[in-house]
């Protein structure tokens, strides 16, 4: 009996590591792969191999399984790239077939039969052939890949994760390195199941590519599901019921063909119980109900209306200070002020707060689908440090070289200018990082995070976002202090968007209105130079269009240049200073908004009539 609990214990230490790798991979960045079985099977054999064949000992064996399967991991995660969702799936099955087919047919490891003859393992000379050191052994490598979790999810970094999970597009919007992100979480998640796999192979002393089979993939992924995806102690209540689950059926006296073909059903049974009841799982965050009476998310913000001279109540000489990519940070403050009315200075010229001044600009633009010109020879600047109005009648072009400023599409003929930078070739994340950010129509928040975690995400420097050292996204070298005073920043700012008692409120259960606010001020965290907003008013009331135009004009009072698409008019005549209209890909007229509104041929044009 003695035996056999402790091989439980040993059993469940290594399937809580496989379930804290795979639930950093897809529970925290959302990439579901179906290869971690073999990456489990390359530490297990590559431990086995290194401690029976070439007489290495065991931690210098668990480092070789780590690193192999790491490198490994590096190579498929490469290749998540370009692929999402089902390619993703197809690249990982195929993946996984072909290291276990491997397995089963090289010399090497045994072939089919498996490797017999691992020995027990040593740590610094000290031999663990006990049950009870084995078990030692096992929940002490547990603990280490748990606090190296640990730190990794709650790292800069591990919040970039969560961005890819939630709205990749909207990540890469703020300038996060989304591809590196994505191949640092396969590589650590790869080689902590390697470990796993080492484990698994010295406590066994023989393995064999039955282990690794699609099956153990699935078993991996079901724990995963039962415990709750980026829920952090749900791989340890997952992984006790995968190991459980089995146990209990071999008390049933059936078939051995029978028990395996139960084990499959009982877990797959357990899964859809949940998905269907609990689809969080276990210990999975479970949603807030909606904020609003009655008119749920689509409702305007609730709360007293704002006072005349300010929509947005801001504490006494509040200041939200952001910056950008760990370049020198700005300030943002509740002034109050119209738009900038006098000439706007030139590029290279100090705006406010010292910020040095950079037009962007596109020059003969034109761009095409299948043969439709979208847009046609467009040449337009944005005047610095005021609001840009973009109008036209629907199919003018406006979205497309919105798209086409901020860098999700590349045009056919012309270039974009940021300053002096030429930028036209230059990807949209990249674009962020030099300061152009932009929004979109269905705001694309990480609905599954905080008001608080999505203003961090756009707040930190993506200079402390990288998995290393050791995977803790730089978390042991920052300064705590530097940490504070981010979260401090994202505390005032949400006291400055109004959204006082939200902070921890998840982002999908705010109320219509305040998810504007919130999509703003995220822009707003990263202390851009330009903000391309894409109708940032619509579904709005007047009590919300007052508080996000009174964002807006602090903004430009701030420094910042903005650009708007608005198809309604009014808005425009409240919010710009000038205004470009386009119709059928090309620019008709550009100047002062009462002029541009307020010719006759034009509204004609915008109106069909």
């Amino acid at each position: 009996m003695v035996f056999y609990l402790t091989n439980l214990l040993a059993l469940l230490a290594v399937f809580v590591i496989l379930g804290l790798s795979f639930n950093l991979l897809m529970g925290y960045a959302g990439l579901f792969s179906i290869a971690h079985g073999a990456f489990f099977g390359l530490g297990a054999y590559t431990c086995g191999m290194l401690m029976r064949d070439a007489g290495w000992g065991f931690l210098l064996a668990v480092v070789a399984a780590f690193a192999l399967s790491g490198v490994v991991g590096l190579i498929l995660g490469l290749g998540s790239w370009r692929v999402t969702d089902i390619y993703l799936v197809i690249l990982t099955l195929a993946f996984q077939v072909a290291v276990v087919g491997l397995f089963a047919n090289l010399d090497i490891t045994g072939g089919s039969g498996g490797l017999v003859g691992i020995p027990s393992p040593s740590v610094f000379g000290v031999e663990l052939a006990s049950p009870f050191r084995i078990v030692g052994l096992a929940w002490v490598l547990c603990a280490v890949v748990a606090v190296i979790v640990y730190y990794v999810v709650r790292s800069p970094y591990g919040r970039v994760l969560k961005t890819i999970r939630e709205d990749e597009i909207a990540a890469r919007s703020l300038g996060k390195r989304t591809a590196s992100a994505k191949t640092g979480a396969f590589v650590l998640s790869s080689a902590l199941a390697g470990v796993a796999g080492a484990l698994f192979a010295v406590h066994l002393q023989f393995i064999s590519p039955a282990e690794f089979g699609l099956g153990r993939s699935i078993e991996v992924l079901s724990l995963t599901i039962i415990g709750g995806l980026a829920a952090y102690w749900g791989p340890f209540i997952g992984a006790a019921v995968v190991v459980i689950i089995p146990q209990a059926l071999t008390f049933l006296e059936l078939p051995n063909s029978l028990v395996g073909a139960l084990n499959g059903m009982a877990f797959s049974l357990l899964v859809l119980i949940l998905l269907r009841f609990r689809p969080q799982g276990l210990l999975g965050r479970r949603s807030e109900a909606p904020v609003g009476d009655g008119g749920g998310r689509f409702a305007p913000a609730e709360g007293p209306e704002p006072a005349p001279s300010s929509a947005v109540e801001v504490r006494p000489a509040s200041t939200a200070t952001v910056s950008r990519d760990g370049g020198a940070p700005h300030s943002v403050t509740a002034a109050g002020a119209p738009p900038i009315e006098q000439p706007p200075p030139g590029d290279g010229a100090t705006g406010p707060q010292g910020r040095k001044v950079r037009t962007l600009r596109c020059e003969n633009i034109s761009i095409a689908f299948d043969g439709l010109q979208a847009v046609s020879d467009v040449t337009l600047q944005l005047r610095p440090q005021q609001i840009t109005g973009l109008v036209g009648p629907n199919g003018a072009g406006k979205t497309t070289l919105f798209n086409v400023l901020s860098g999700l599409l590349s045009p056919d003929e012309g270039r974009v200018l940021f300053g002096d930078d030429d930028v036209t070739n230059i990807a949209f994340d990249k674009r962020a990082r030099r300061g152009v950010v932009r929004s979109f129509q269905d705001m694309r928040l990480f609905e599954g995070m905080s008001v608080r975690d999505n203003l961090l995400a756009a707040l930190t420097p993506t200079a402390h976002e990288w998995i290393v050292p050791i995977g803790l996204g730089g978390g042991l070298r920052r300064p705590r202090a530097a940490r504070a005073d981010r979260r401090e920043s994202a505390d005032q700012l949400i006291d400055y968007l109004g959204l006082h008692d939200h902070g921890d409120t998840l982002a999908r259960n705010l109320a219509y209105a305040e998810q504007k606010l919130l999509m703003i001020g995220r822009l707003l965290a990263t202390g851009a130079d330009c903000y391309l907003l894409d109708e940032p008013m619509s579904g709005l009331d007047q009590s919300g269009r007052d508080r996000v135009l009174r964002l807006l004009r602090d903004t430009v009072e701030a420094g910042a240049t903005i650009c708007l698409v608005e198809h309604s008019l009014d808005v425009v005549r409240e919010a710009c200073s000038s205004v470009a209209f386009l119709s059928d890909g090309c620019l008709i007229a550009e100047g002062p908004t009462e002029e541009i509104t307020g010719d006759r041929e034009l509204a004609a044009m915008y109106f069909g009539t």
